[in-house]
């Protein structure tokens, strides 16, 4: 099969006219850098990098999996994704364009909560955009299943939130000190990026450059491909019901 950039633009191109329009979606982006502000400035005794790591945890996994299951199911109660599968665009190209807006707003929102914490070096500021981009796709894939599998934008929380709480919350605990619970973690591919983070920005020494972190892009990696075809296998059973 042979992807249409053409056709992906195209998807792209609407998807960022219903993106401005939908004060829900964009208001999920200014809750991890309101939160990075907050820890930052009005909390005293804050750890060096909790504020930068829980904002880009949460932007990554949060906004990763809302805003595309949001505007999948958006789409299936208006009937749209309909005529947009029925047109020459394939299925994936729908898919990529529909997650390829959601991917590029978390890079430049990553961008942004870097430049707004400051004393962020070059060797770490490549492992977290690398590894935020890896741990972005994962999520995205995520999000445009839950999206598949609700009826509706409301069902979308009650489908993706155990989902979402799960990748977030149970990475974080796990790197807390509990031997029982970060076994539980390790299952979570958000684990490895919240351990990317913790060891670039919490650590002072040591195993901060991206060659450090080879396993972990590795299990990222693979985590893509398994979220990949669990998309297309639940696309293909439940199509658009």
């Amino acid at each position: 099969m042979t992807l249409s950039f053409k056709r992906i633009g195209a998807i792209l191109i609407k998807e960022a006219h219903d993106f401005k329009t939908n004060i829900n979606i964009l208001i999920m982006y200014l809750i991890p850098m309101l939160l990075a502000y907050i820890y930052n400035n009005f909390i005293p005794g804050m750890p060096k990098g909790f504020a930068l790591s829980f904002g880009l945890l949460f932007l990554v996994v949060m906004v990763g999996m809302y805003v595309p299951s949001m505007m999948i199911a958006e789409e299936k109660e208006k009937k749209t994704l309909e005529v947009l599968l029925l047109s020459p665009a394939s299925s994936v190209e729908v898919f990529i364009g529909k997650g390829l807006l959601t991917f590029i707003s978390i890079i430049v929102s990553f961008i942004i909560l870097i430049a707004m914490s400051g004393g962020v070096g070059f060797d770490e500021t490549v492992v977290i955009l690398v590894g935020g981009i890896l741990t972005a796709v994962f999520c995205i894939q995520v999000g445009i299943i839950v999206g598949l599998l609700s009826k509706n934008q409301m069902a979308t929380g009650v489908v993706g939130t155990p989902v979402y709480m799960a990748l977030l919350l149970v990475p974080m605990l796990g790197s807390m000190g509990s031997p029982a619970l970060e076994k539980i973690a390790k299952v979570f591919p958000t684990y490895y990026y919240n351990d990317m983070l913790y060891r670039v920005l919490y650590e002072f020494e040591g195993n901060h450059t991206l060659i450090d972190m080879l396993p972990e892009l590795g299990i990222l990696l693979g985590s893509i491909f398994v979220a990949f075809v669990l998309l297309l296998l639940v696309y293909r059973k439940r199509g658009l019901g």
